[in-house]
């Protein structure tokens, strides 16, 4: 299947370069409807979207969630006269009578300079003014252009003073840091802009914590999971603690509630079954169960923590068939073992 350029992302995780593997082996699954559990970055929601199925997108991070809905139902309409760059100008410098500076306060010195502060503090004010497409649009293109600033491209640090050091560097960063974030935004929208948008089916968007699948419907013929990771020391990525600044882009009012026991202040620290083997395992046994009638495919780690023989053996003790396969050729940015492999992990 000759699939499209996707938008770029820097969301640690996402599916983006395994896109075409995923979509092979998708034919080999025929489906009409698909969940994506963990949606992340929403870009394998919008693979399902452009497959021509019909797409539940799952996060529990509120920004995810908003992201999924963008991708879920933008058309190429909804471009069409769209003042992306005078719209971006104004949301990021119009500034009220009753202007609150939330984030140049709470966050000073810790992930943006003083006058990057204050334009997250003029976005998010200025935001309550727009509503549907444009209110989501523009707050995903601005927590991606905000992602793009920070080293590593995470919230998980109070490390600012990376790009403020005069020193010489051996790498590119630093022009990146510095692009002013109108700049970064507006290509994002371009990006989206020119993704061609296929019609016809009702796609969702939903905000549901796995450890309660109740809310989550039965009647989807696949379920897709590529769950937070645990590396083969059982240390596990918490992606609330990485991105939990952009959630402040969805509700304001988080910013006011930054956890100062940390140098970083998250807003918001979500916990996960995937944050512990044993609870992994356990949700893995109930995620079997709750979807009985659906396939799951799971994009996986052959390094991770459950092994992927104790997920087969989950899978396996709630009556399912299970095959692994190897995608080839994938190497982990910015990861030193050569030997590590993404799989999936396919249950009938």
């Amino acid at each position: 299947m000759l699939l499209p350029r996707f938008p770029a992302t820097r969301f640690q995780g996402s599916k983006r370069k395994i896109l075409p593997e995923l979509a092979e082996l998708l034919h080999a699954e025929p489906c009409n409807s698909i969940i994506d559990l963990y949606s992340g970055s929403g870009i394998v929601s919008l693979l399902f979207r452009f497959m021509g199925k019909r797409v539940l997108a799952n996060d529990y991070l509120r920004y995810n969630q908003n992201t999924a809905r963008l991708f879920l139902s933008h058309t190429a309409e909804d471009f069409k006269g769209l003042t992306a760059e005078a719209d971006l100008a104004y949301l990021l410098n119009h500034r009220e009578s009753t202007f609150k500076s939330t984030v140049a306060e709470a966050f000073a010195g810790i992930y943006f300079k003083d006058a990057e502060n204050l334009e997250i503090d003029n976005f998010c004010q200025n935001i309550q003014g727009f509503s549907g497409f444009k209110k989501a649009l523009y707050t995903y293109a601005v927590g991606q252009a905000l992602i793009k600033k920070r080293p590593y491209n995470l919230f998980h640090r109070a490390n600012l003073d990376m790009r403020l050091k005069d020193v010489k560097r051996s790498f590119g960063n630093a022009k990146t840091w510095e692009t002013a974030t109108q700049v970064h935004a507006l290509k994002c929208i371009q990006e989206l802009a020119r993704f061609p948008s296929p019609e016809g089916q009702a796609h969702q968007a939903l905000r549901v914590d796995t450890a309660n699948l109740a809310p989550l419907p039965v009647d989807y013929d696949v379920v897709y999971l590529d769950p937070p990771y645990m590396n083969d020391k059982s240390v596990p990525v918490n992606y609330s603690n990485f991105y939990h600044f952009l959630e402040g882009l969805c509700d304001y009012s988080l910013f006011q509630h930054g956890d100062a026991r940390y140098p970083h202040r998250p807003i918001v620290n979500l916990g996960s079954p995937w944050h512990k083997k044993a609870s992994a395992l356990d949700n893995i046994g109930a995620i079997c169960r709750h979807f009985s009638q659906s396939r799951l495919v799971m994009s996986y780690r052959s390094d991770g923590t459950p092994t992927p023989a104790e997920i087969q053996a989950a899978m396996q003790a709630c009556g399912r068939q299970v095959e692994i396969r190897t995608v080839r050729g994938y190497q982990y940015a910015l990861s030193k073992n050569t030997g590590n492999e993404e799989i999936f992990i396919v249950a009938r």
